[in-house]
């Protein structure tokens, strides 16, 4: 049976993602860089189980007299990054959309269905394809608190410092380098490193244009094309 902490349901009432990923992750024990999503779910008092589905899994929802398991499931033979993933995205579902209406007395559904791939919808930054705004913003929130516990800013940030690329990051997280490369765009430090990058070949090309232009006063270098022959008097 499944455990409501109300300090967890309060952050994600506030959808403070990064927070909340961080809460998660310090409140069962799971500090270090490569997540074991699986661990972390069944901590949760969240059951796994990998069957063979039409869909791209499921967060499923039991109220048993008041009582309520909580059972994700996901297709078989997913790779184990994609697997990732979609734990921890169904995770954020339970956290951001289910917990604190169990909470309240609120709570009714069964739970939710994916139809598509949350990671190759978050690597490839399109929006889901639904047709509620309601819905499209509870996936888009399940992603992007997905990417945060996966990689939680403050260790991103913290890496970053020490001079880590892409590739490191990747590594050092035992995530896909297309998934970290859209967690730092997400964190706004791809774009600041691009910026910093085209304004230092706009002062570059500054300086050459400068050099290529006479100082005042100087005379114009004379012409280096062919002289013409002079003319010789005509002969009478």
């Amino acid at each position: 049976m499944i455990a409501i902490f109300p300090q967890l349901a309060a952050c994600a009432k506030s959808r403070d993602l990064e927070k909340l990923a961080v809460l998660v992750r310090t409140q069962y024990g799971f500090t270090v860089p490569k997540l074991d999503a699986d661990a972390l779910l069944q901590a949760t008092g969240i059951d796994v189980e990998s069957l063979e589905l039409d869909c791209a899994g499921n967060l499923l929802v039991q109220d048993e007299k008041g009582q309520f398991a909580i059972i994700a499931v996901l297709p078989q033979k997913l790779h184990d990054e994609v697997r990732r993933f979609r734990l921890a995205h169904l995770l954020g579902h339970f956290l951001l959309h289910v917990q604190h209406k169990i909470a309240d007395g609120t709570f009714k559904g069964h739970g939710f269905q994916e139809v598509e791939c949350p990671y190759a919808r978050y690597v490839s930054g399109k929006a889901p394809a639904l047709q509620s705004r309601e819905e499209v913003d509870a996936e888009l929130a399940a992603d992007e608190f997905a990417a945060a516990l996966l990689m939680p800013k403050s260790l991103v940030e913290a890496a970053l410092a020490k001079g880590a690329t892409p590739d490191a990051l990747a590594s050092f997280f035992g995530c896909p380098v297309a998934l970290v490369q859209r967690r730092l765009a997400y964190l706004g430090v791809l774009k600041q490193d691009v910026t910093k990058g085209m304004a230092r070949l706009r002062e570059i090309a500054s300086q050459l244009e400068h050099t290529r232009k006479p100082a005042s006063g100087d005379k114009a270098a004379p012409a280096t094309g062919k002289s013409r022959s002079a003319r010789r008097p005509a002969v009478k």
